[in-house]
């Protein structure tokens, strides 16, 4: 599965789009999570920028608790629709939202600072830089620990390291609330992700948050990496106890697995364990993917969190 695609677009509209995101996901390939800069932070050559464009959704959702929304001049097209954004109308009106393809718009708006990901296009970089903007380009993020540092990273960039570790710090302080209301489980269940046909091994956020929800990710069981297809007939013989599907609005992927020739026959189908979580928490990079893993952990283990109701 090519990691080439735009993070979390429009997948409500495009199932095949949605795929992509999936694979790219997992894979760790095509994520945003803010690492590295061109020159220290504070420095001559970086001073610390005041007009920040936001060219990713993963730090569209991570500028928002780093820095006052005064300093954001631009964010991705994307940040206002609900079902892949997790910060769906916190953005003022006034605040530009921009597509890859707005390249003199982007430069239009004089942004000290322009947060990119690897999956931008070079000659999109390329054109940004050769006007002379600064760039922040987004390393992958192949696991949570790595989307905690990347926050800690672009909070330096932006020239607030405090915030940054902070919010990193709140992030590994609720992952330890959730283990430790798992603590001492005696079985785990065994979780195979889903994703038309697509599932995800180690070295991915996704086997994060599968183990970290309390329950075996049978796609590492299998010997698969962190993005790998799947096929019917091998899902059927791993056994999963659960079957993991991302839920976006107005898709019909339970049914897929209900009514599939072979996928029928799962032994999750026939017992009724079909799960599925909001694909803007399963596939987030930003500190969103923490409720992701809360909410997994709910459906596996309602007796852990006996005041709260599954979403």
């Amino acid at each position: 599965m090519p990691p080439s695609v735009s993070s979390r677009a429009r997948f409500s509209r495009s199932p095949l789009l949605k795929l992509l995101l999936i694979a790219a996901c997992s894979a760790g390939c095509t994520l945003e999570c803010g690492c590295g800069s061109r020159a220290a932070p504070g420095s001559a050559e970086s001073p610390v920028p005041q007009r920040i464009l936001s060219h990713t959704l993963a730090t569209d959702e991570i500028l928002l608790d780093l820095v006052p929304v005064e300093r954001i001049v631009g964010v991705t097209n994307l940040v206002d629709d609900p079902e892949i954004s997790s910060v769906s109308g916190r953005y003022p009106g006034h605040i530009s939202r921009v597509h890859e393809a707005d390249v003199e718009r982007i430069i239009g708006l004089t942004p000290d600072l322009v947060c990119v990901a690897p999956y931008n296009s070079v000659d999109f970089v390329q054109l940004l830089e050769h006007s002379g903007l600064a760039i922040y380009r987004n390393e992958a993020a192949n696991s949570i620990d790595e989307v905690e540092a990347g926050i800690e990273k672009l909070g330096e960039r932006v020239g607030e390291p405090e915030r940054g570790r902070r919010l990193a710090a709140q992030m590994r302080t609720r992952r330890r609330q959730i283990a430790e209301r798992l603590k001492g489980m005696k079985e785990r269940p065994r979780v195979l992700f889903w994703s038309a046909g697509y599932t995800a091994g180690p070295r991915s956020t996704i086997d994060d948050l599968i183990r970290e929800a309390g329950a075996i990710n049978v796609a590492a069981e299998l010997g698969l990496g962190a993005s790998a297809e799947i096929s019917p007939e091998r899902m059927v013989a791993a056994d999963a106890d659960y079957v993991l599907l991302c839920r976006w609005a107005g898709d019909d992927r339970p049914n897929q697995v209900d009514n599939h020739p072979i996928l029928r026959n799962l032994r999750a189908v026939r017992t009724n364990r079909i799960l599925s979580v909001e694909g803007r928490y399963v596939t987030s990079v930003s500190q969103y993917v923490v409720e992701g893993i809360e909410r997994l952990a709910r459906l596996l283990h309602p007796d852990r969190f006996p005041s709260e109701a599954a979403p």
